[in-house]
């Protein structure tokens, strides 16, 4: 839907498997519009995703 919480608090807790997950659940009338991401913030994650995919070796490979 493009949304999030936006600061509310949760409402309810959905939990399965003997209550080892879980998941929160917001109200949608109060939740905001997803803050877009930008440029800077994408450049940056490729950054990070490159060294988290580099072979630390000597090759340097990245996979």
């Amino acid at each position: 839907m493009g949304l999030r919480p936006g600061g509310q608090e949760p409402v309810a807790r959905i939990e399965c498997r003997g209550g080892k997950r879980f998941a929160w659940l917001y109200r949608i009338d109060l939740a905001k519009p997803k803050i877009p991401m930008t440029f800077a913030k994408e450049v940056a994650l490729d950054k990070a995703m490159a060294a988290r995919q580099t072979c630390p070796g000597r090759c340097g490979r990245r996979y």
